[in-house]
C-alpha cells in the first residue's frame, strides 16, 4: 500500500487495470491453446485402474489402461497407458468411455463421453 501512497485515483486505477488485463490474458492463453496443442485423442474404454501401492499423498498417481476404440487425431496402439493425479481434477471410472487428449504421453484432457 506504501507503494501507491503517492499514486491519484486516476494513475491507481490505470495500474490496476492494466495489471489484471496482463493477468487475465496469460490465463486466457492457456486455457484455449492446451486442448489444440495435444496431438493425440483418441477415444476409449477404461479397461483397469492401477493405483500406487503405499501411503497416500498430494502428488499420487494412478495408471489408467484404455481399450482404444477410435483415433481422433494421431495413432496410438489398441491399448493406452496414462498416468493421472489420483486425486486430481478428473474422476475415471472403470468401464466407462473418454475422450482423451495426450501430448507426447501426458494427459491434455480427458472428457466422459
Amino acid at each position: 500500500m506504501l507503494a501507491f501512497k503517492n499514486l491519484g485515483a486516476k494513475e491507481l486505477g490505470m495500474k490496476t487495470f492494466i495489471s489484471l488485463m496482463m493477468l487475465s490474458s496469460f490465463s486466457y492463453a492457456t486455457v484455449t491453446s492446451g486442448i489444440n496443442d495435444c496431438p493425440s485423442q483418441f477415444e476409449g474404454k477404461v479397461k483397469e485402474i492401477v493405483s500406487e501401492v503405499g501411503p497416500s499423498h498430494a502428488y499420487s498417481t494412478q495408471k489408467i489402461i484404455f481399450s482404444k476404440r477410435e483415433d481422433l487425431k494421431g495413432e496410438s496402439g489398441d491399448q493406452v497407458l496414462v498416468d493421472i493425479l489420483e486425486n486430481g481434477p478428473f474422476s475415471i471410472e472403470k468401464g466407462k468411455d473418454y475422450r482423451v487428449h495426450l501430448r507426447e504421453g501426458k494427459l491434455c484432457w480427458i472428457e466422459q463421453i
